[in-house]
């Protein structure tokens, strides 16, 4: 039987790396999650995530991102995915730094699982971050370091509570732009899953994956009504026009 490959997720206590680590574990992978050493400031719920890790097999590596601690541990495994949050995005220099001495990785997946960033041109302080995730792939590329960069466009889950807040007592619904623009939804657990499976898969290695099925395409006001159909309520829309999301953007910071 061929060894499953060893994949370290570093962020994997975080809100998609947590999914990430459930489904490496569920498709045979040994996974090892690299965490910040618990202290007295160590949620309770990140401490349960992590006793919920070892019940499933994964090993925990407590650390900080220091140089010679990382490249110890990624020489351990194949495969390293990246799911820090988007304010520790340029972290990964460390982490690619440690991945090119260590010579021995088959594929990084780095962080990001959002929109594509060299192919969307946003409002100024989503561009910022993106002009972040493009510099580290840049340097990924120029590092001969074969990668698998990932474009899941939006957790579904979050953009729901977000967009509908279904477990609040809500009347009215704020509605962006006039609601016909359209997202690509998808649910984090499958997300995760064919994150996994594409860093496995050599036709996707140096390649960006675009997760974008067909029927999870959707506008807010199509989220709308099927909220009212499935709920039995109806809901009165709040419009924020374009001119003044545009205008938020430029007093507003992303990050």
């Amino acid at each position: 039987m061929e060894r499953k490959n060893r994949i370290l997720v570093f962020g994997g206590t975080g809100y998609i790396g947590k999914y990430i680590v459930k489904a490496s574990v569920s498709l045979g992978h040994p996974t090892l999650v690299y965490t910040r050493p618990f202290n007295s400031q160590t949620s309770s719920s990140k401490t349960q995530l992590c006793k919920d890790f070892n019940s499933i097999g994964v090993t925990l590596v407590q650390g900080e991102l220091e140089h010679d601690q990382i490249v110890a541990v990624i020489k351990q495994v194949d495969i390293v995915i990246c799911a820090l949050p988007l304010p520790q995005v340029m972290e990964q220099h460390k982490i690619i730094n440690a991945i090119k001495l260590a010579g021995n990785i088959k594929r990084f997946i780095p962080s990001g699982f959002g929109a594509e960033e060299d192919r969307i041109k946003p409002l100024p302080p989503f561009q910022a971050v993106l002009d972040k995730k493009r510099k580290i792939r840049r340097e990924i590329e120029a590092a001969g370091i074969p990668y698998t960069s990932v474009s899941a466009n939006c957790c579904a889950a979050y953009f729901v509570n977000y967009l509908l807040h279904p477990y609040d007592n809500v009347k009215n619904i704020v509605v962006y732009g006039d609601g016909e623009a359209k997202a690509v939804l998808n649910y984090e657990e499958d997300i995760a899953m064919y994150t996994v499976k594409a860093a496995n898969d050599p036709r996707t290695c140096n390649r960006v994956v675009i997760y974008r099925p067909p029927k999870n395409i959707i506008s807010q006001n199509e989220l709308i009504s099927l909220w009212e159909h499935k709920s039995g309520l109806n809901f009165r829309k709040d419009f924020v026009p374009e001119e003044e999301i545009v205008n938020l953007s430029q007093s507003k910071t992303f990050y």
